[in-house]
């Protein structure tokens, strides 16, 4: 999930869900999972994407989440964690700065506004491009940014500042020409990314003039290079272009389409309350429409831009609607212009009694359903046929809601109907603010109502209800917006079984307990840990440990930790080395959407283990012969050669690994290291990482002493620390005499 509304269609659908199902969202089964908490209110789409490189935590998958506070969090988006990484993009804009004399004090976003429009990702080059409303020394200011999704470090020339002129002589002109003003407009769309080109569109403050319609293009590989302009109304004022924060869309031949909401209209150079088909390169204008009420449309504040232009793929058709209540649906091949006698127009009519400022579609085998909720009214579903949709709708929910402005969103699997889900948020009360309740209807009968999150409010409540902000459906987890400072994670619980539970975490070469150790390879006993077939870890091609296998993951102070193997009892992983000396650490396991409760140990910088053969923790170490072949009392190492011992626990190597990375070469330990071998000391030669292992494991390089034979206890001490004495290493004769 991208872009905002899954495509560039606009659907808000995701029609590749295989996970969620009517069969599996059952009051039983389905619920919270976890939250994330993030530093102000979330109204931007989040976005997901699988398999993301994030630098220093290896391969995730990742939930990004923009808030009104100006900060971008990336997220693990299959367990409750740290951020894996967050930037915070300047100053947000204060909302109490808004009190017009026409309209009075701006209360629709309150009290801070940053990042509302939802961004956009380019999976090709890994990169988020978000925008940013800031105040700084009294001025306002818009910025594009371009983050690394493996980091949120700028690049391609972020940030931008927004800025662009027209010839004009509409509201804030001067000497014939029009000029952005960032004070008087809001970015509320979300971005789209279109062969190369990154579009922001704009609206106003509250109808606060002066404002005008605008987009503009940035080259997505230099944001500073701006490709083209359009204002929808440069000799008039008004045209916003807000859509509910549904983003510009784009039909099968490349081209863009924006609704514009009211203001001045004369259908030559101002476009008012018109759905628009412009051209990617220059944003002129191909195509326009416009009810013939428009003027009306205008007067009564009846916007026609609310929910934006959603293209119904397969066909030459879209829909959109406005405030009025009215749908509109268009043949892309000639839009019609002026409504008034234009039979090009196939339909419009009547759909709900006030206010379509949503929508969701539903492009099934037996004909694509558009789904919306008005003022008071059920959520319905439309159908289409052909070139009409049918002005009855073919299903409707049980309740009426307050509110039109709902997030929703279709998750399906394909077109094929019974597979299909309508998320929906709602609010409790209105006028806002007010709490929130998602909902799960079944997208053929909406009369059933599968689930919804005030069914269980203390486990399973929403928080504060986010307007517009359409929850994200992907890989059986339902990622959702609220105003209380978070992002709500719902999925299926663990059907009938238990949480993990930890009931020890030893070293896993030793088998002693106490403090671990940044870098330590650590065993953690419990039961319901994972599955019942052991499942054992992998590289990945970046050469990076899995931080989840098989449905679990370990966190470590919520850092997840790379995992060795899993099983139901037992598992293995990696203490990351974010983990910090001298403080205590929280770990969790999670699996099958629950989470143990904590375990809390102390940190050392070491915490030293030799690795046995047996896995006991006593017997013959894991040791390597000068020759490489395995050290055994059948396989002596001859005294005073050199011995490879191999170990864990050591701590930061220098410089310092990264978390669940492949050890590239012999990187010694920060620590000091010694050894004794029967009793006697014996000459550390090497002491730190082995090379392609993953980082935590400790090769030591040890001169067997002179004079010392049989099978004797070896023990390593680092940083101070001494490791168990209950491995040995076999040392035949005396080491020959020199010649």
């Amino acid at each position: 999930m991208l872009t905002g509304g899954y495509d560039l269609a606009r659907t808000n659908a995701n029609l590749n869900e295989t996970v969620l199902s009517p069969a599996t969202v059952q009051p039983s089964r389905f619920g919270k999972l976890f939250t994330l908490p993030v530093d102000g209110q979330i109204a931007a789409q989040p976005l997901y994407e699988q398999s993301v490189p994030v630098a220093g935590h290896g391969v995730h998958n990742v939930v990004f989440v923009a808030t009104e506070h100006n900060s971008v969090y990336a997220f693990d988006a299959d367990m409750p964690s740290v951020p894996l990484w967050t930037v915070n993009l300047g100053p947000s804009v204060p909302s109490s700065v808004y009190n017009w004399a026409s309209t009075g004090p701006y209360q629709d976003i309150a009290p801070e506004i940053g990042i509302l429009g939802t961004p956009v990702i380019d999976p090709v080059t890994g990169t988020l491009y978000a925008v940013a409303a800031t105040m700084e020394n009294g001025a306002f200011y818009f910025r594009l940014h371009a983050l690394d999704t493996g980091s949120g470090a700028e690049r391609f020339g972020g940030p931008s500042t927004i800025a662009a002129r027209v010839a004009g002589a509409g509201d804030s002109s001067t000497g014939g020409m029009v000029d952005f003003v960032p004070g008087q407009h809001i970015q509320r769309p979300a971005l789209l990314l279109l062969n190369g080109v990154v579009y922001v569109a704009f609206g106003s403050h509250g109808d606060g003039r002066p404002w005008h319609g605008w987009m503009m293009g940035y080259s997505a590989s230099n944001v500073r290079q701006q490709t083209a302009v359009f204002n929808a109304t440069a000799n008039g004022w008004g045209g916003a272009i807000w859509q509910s924060g549904r983003g510009p869309s784009v039909d099968s031949q490349g081209d863009i389409y924006l609704v514009t909401s009211n203001g001045d209209s004369d259908d030559v150079a101002d476009y008012s309350d018109s759905v628009l088909r412009l051209d990617p390169g220059t944003l002129a204008i191909r195509d326009w429409f416009a009810p013939s009420d428009q003027e009306t449309l205008d007067d009564d504040d009846d916007d026609l831009g609310t929910a934006g232009a959603v293209m119904i793929p397969g066909t030459g058709f879209l829909v959109t609607g406005g405030k009025q209540g009215y749908l509109y649906l268009l043949n892309t091949a000639s839009l019609g212009h002026l409504a008034a006698g234009n039979s090009s127009l196939p339909e419009s009519f009547s759909a709900v009694g006030f206010g379509v400022f949503n929508m969701a579609l539903w492009n099934r085998s037996d004909g694509p359903l558009v789904y919306l909720l008005g003022s008071n009214s059920p959520f319905s579903a439309y159908r289409l046929t052909g070139s009409q949709i049918g002005t009855n709708p073919v299903s409707q929910s049980s309740s009426a809601y307050l509110a039109p402005l709902q997030g929703m969103t279709i998750s399906a699997n394909g077109g094929q109907p019974e597979s299909g889900i309508l998320w929906a948020t709602t609010a409790a009360t209105w006028p806002l603010p007010s709490t929130g309740t998602l909902h799960a209807f079944n997208a053929d009968d909406l009369s059933s109502e599968l689930w919804n999150s005030s069914m269980n409010p203390d486990a399973d409540g929403l928080g504060g209800f986010s307007k517009f902000a359409n929850p994200t459906v992907a890989n059986g987890k339902v990622y959702t917006p609220d105003l209380s400072n978070e992002l709500v994670v719902y999925g299926v619980l663990n059907p009938g079984g238990p949480a993990p539970v930890i009931t020890g975490l030893v070293n896993a070469a030793s088998y002693a307990n106490g403090a671990v150790a940044p870098g330590e390879i650590v065993t953690i006993f419990g039961q319901n840990l994972g599955p019942a077939v052991l499942a054992a870890g992998a590289f990945d091609q970046a050469g990076d440990l899995n931080l989840e296998l098989a449905g679990i993951e370990v966190t470590f102070n919520g850092v997840p930790a790379p995992l060795l193997y899993v099983s139901a009892e037992q598992l293995a992983a990696v203490v990351p080395f974010e983990t910090a000396p001298g403080t205590k650490v929280a770990v969790q396991v999670g699996y099958s959407g629950q989470v143990s409760a904590t375990q809390t140990f102390n940190v050392a910088p070491s915490a030293p283990g030799i690795f046995t053969a047996d896995a006991s923790g006593s017997g013959p170490g894991a040791v390597l012969n000068q020759d490489y072949s395995l050290n055994s009392e059948s396989n002596p190492a001859p005294g005073g050669s050199i011995v490879m011992v191999y170990a864990t626990g050591g701590g930061v190597a220098n410089p310092v690994d990264m978390t669940g990375a492949t050890a590239q070469g012999p990187v010694p330990l920060a620590a000091a290291a010694t050894a004794a071998v029967g009793g006697q000391p014996a000459q550390v030669l090497y002491a730190g990482d082995v090379p392609d292992e993953v980082a935590g494991m400790v090769q030591v390089n040890v001169r067997l002493p002179d004079g010392v034979t049989g099978t004797v206890p070896v023990v390593l001490t680092i940083g101070g620390v001494a490791s168990q004495a209950t491995a040995t290493v076999a040392i035949a004769g005396a080491r020959p005499a020199r010649r």
